[in-house]
């Protein structure tokens, strides 16, 4: 009985796009892209930046401030014989203070989200780029709700 509640519980918050993450009270945050894909275009790469300060800005977080937190996006991929499988990752790291005894400060993953996709090599860009739309649509959906 309690396997299945967990189960339950589990799944429920997996629907509900809820998590153990939380944005609650994020005011400012930079921006940072980690490419390992060698074939993006350096535009994509722009794009994702402008994407991702067009998106923070949207929600009301200001950006380029010194000592904020960082939202990431990290681009990994494998190749086979022109399909690409690419692993996109948007990460929000920041210092925390632990509640241990000695109440040390750490650098933490206070968010994440993934996506992968397999893509030709002709839709490598465009498909990276709805990656991180969709990515950063979740992360938006997220701080919104957390913000109710």
């Amino acid at each position: 009985m309690k396997k299945l509640l967990l189960l339950l519980f589990i799944t429920v918050m997996s629907v509900n796009a809820a998590g153990f993450w939380t944005l609650t009270g994020l005011q400012k945050a930079n921006v940072y892209v980690k490419n390992d894909v060698s074939l993006v275009a350096p535009d994509t790469i722009k794009t994702i930046k402008t994407k991702m300060y067009t998106a923070l800005e949207n929600l009301g977080i200001k950006t380029k401030a010194q000592d904020s937190p960082t939202l990431m996006v990290a681009l990994e991929d494998l190749d086979d014989d022109g399909t690409h499988y690419v692993y996109v990752k948007l990460a929000l790291g920041e210092e925390v203070q632990t509640f241990r005894a000695d109440k040390s400060s750490t650098f933490a993953l206070t968010y994440s989200a993934n996506d992968f996709i397999d893509v030709d090599r002709d839709e490598l860009d465009s498909g990276i780029l709805e990656s991180v739309d969709f990515l950063l649509s979740q992360f938006s959906e997220h701080f919104n709700d957390d913000k109710d």
